[in-house]
């Protein structure tokens, strides 16, 4: 919306003043009508540059703001980090789509171990595949298998190949009684990721009876 009004208000005025210059400069020098679009172009100019600075101060806000919750939610200040997180979603692009200030605030209340809080977040950012991610391994760590799993198999759908989705997906399922179903899930995987040793040897676990796990077993020189 902001770029659509400022290309109205650019060709506004780049047409008010190219139609100023031809009244002044020639058809119509000093005449009334030629001042009035000369003024006319004159304010508009003046009106597209004060909107530029806006658009740059807003900006700036906007990096400023995201960077304050960076740094505090690093700082493990998760109530601090709330507060920059929360202004950002007064400005009209994340009262659009707020999904990324959504999940960001989900994070922040799992730090602070308000994981039902950070559910609801986390559930209202839709499809927004980091917060589907966050709800799976929220819900493995609080020992809801059957719930991370159809949470991670939304993700593994659109992403066959994803190795640590692919792992997590095949936690949730060993975890849930469902081994078959894990083995299967970390082969199609493997299929597409063939040189992948995380998925290697994550499949060999389950096979032996072992959960699969995000560590990789280096062996030694």
């Amino acid at each position: 919306m902001l770029h659509i009004a400022h290309g109205l208000i650019a060709g506004g005025a780049g047409y008010l003043l190219a139609r100023s210059a031809v009244l002044y400069l020639a058809a119509a020098p000093g005449s009334p009508e030629s001042l009035l679009y000369l003024s006319a172009s004159a304010g508009l100019t003046l009106f597209e540059l004060a909107y530029l600075a806006y658009i740059w101060v807003r900006r700036r806000r906007l990096r400023n703001l995201w960077r304050d919750a960076a740094r505090l939610t690093r700082a493990e200040q998760f109530e601090a980090a709330q507060l920059p997180l929360i202004e950002l979603l007064t400005f009209t692009e994340y009262r659009l789509s707020p999904q990324p200030v959504l999940f960001a605030l989900g994070a922040c209340a799992e730090g602070q171990g308000k994981h039902r809080e950070a559910l609801v977040l986390y559930r209202r950012c839709g499809d927004f595949e980091p917060a589907v991610r966050a709800i799976g391994m929220l819900q493995l760590e609080r020992g809801f298998n059957e719930g991370a799993a159809e949470a991670l198999r939304k993700l593994i759908a659109r992403h066959p190949g994803d190795v640590i989705t692919a792992v997590l997906l095949g936690l949730a399922l060993v975890r849930g009684g469902h081994r078959d179903a894990a083995e299967r899930v970390l082969k199609r995987a493997l299929e597409l990721r063939p040189k992948s040793a995380m998925l290697v040897q994550n499949l060999l676990r389950v096979q032996t009876g072992q959960e699969p796990g995000l560590q990789i077993e280096r062996k030694p020189d």
